[in-house]
């Protein structure tokens, strides 16, 4: 108990204080800069500076990985809800890869999702069973969008996010990329995707 208000320093360069100490395996402590945040821990890893700030903005200086359920990994490997994230995040602010596909300059990703535990979140909602290769998408349901959102963005069949950038006004082409994946797809997409077919028509 001698521990309680001990305060140490993270290698990260956060501030920590102890608040509560069952034995040297079970170290209750708050973030000084956040103190709603708190975590347990060893003794040996507060003392080595090994506690991790959820809200370090590591990713591109924006994206952070949050407190949540949600990880980064299983069994060592990367999970889908963070590769997804993370390209999201690449496309956005990574300069030699706009250099490639200018397309997304200017694009950014909105405050909401820089929180990694969000957009797992709201990964897990959106996404549904598919035959095929699913993408994320910004701009099916609003042309020319350039912001990575909860309200904008939705996951569709990969040779339907290629063919919206060159085909979306060939209603014929449309039509059968449609028919093709229908059954598939989720309601609000099927609209919008008629509603693509019906306003090329016009």
């Amino acid at each position: 108990m001698d521990f309680i208000g001990n305060k140490f320093t993270t290698n990260e360069g956060f501030e920590i204080e102890i608040i509560d100490y069952s034995d040297r395996h079970n170290v209750l402590v708050k973030f000084t800069n956040n103190p709603d945040y708190q975590v347990y821990a060893t003794m040996q890893n507060i003392k080595n500076g090994q506690i991790k700030y959820p809200y370090l903005k590591t990713v591109y200086g924006i994206g952070y990985y949050g407190h949540g359920a949600y990880s980064s990994r299983i069994n060592n490997c990367k999970t889908e809800q963070y590769i997804k994230w993370f390209s999201m995040f690449n496309r956005c602010y990574d300069k030699s890869y706009q250099e490639k596909q200018p397309t997304y300059i200017g694009c950014s990703v909105s405050e909401e999702f820089h929180n990694f535990q969000n957009f797992a979140m709201w990964y897990d909602k959106n996404i549904y069973a598919c035959s095929y290769p699913l993408e994320l998408d910004k701009d099916l349901f609003v042309l020319g969008n350039k912001v990575y959102s909860p309200s904008t963005c939705c996951f569709i069949p990969k040779e339907i996010n290629n063919v919206l950038s060159y085909k979306r006004n060939d209603s014929k082409y449309m039509t059968s990329i449609y028919n093709k994946y229908k059954k598939e797809l989720p309601h609000q997409i099927k609209v919008k995707l008629l509603s693509i077919i019906k306003e090329a028509n016009i």
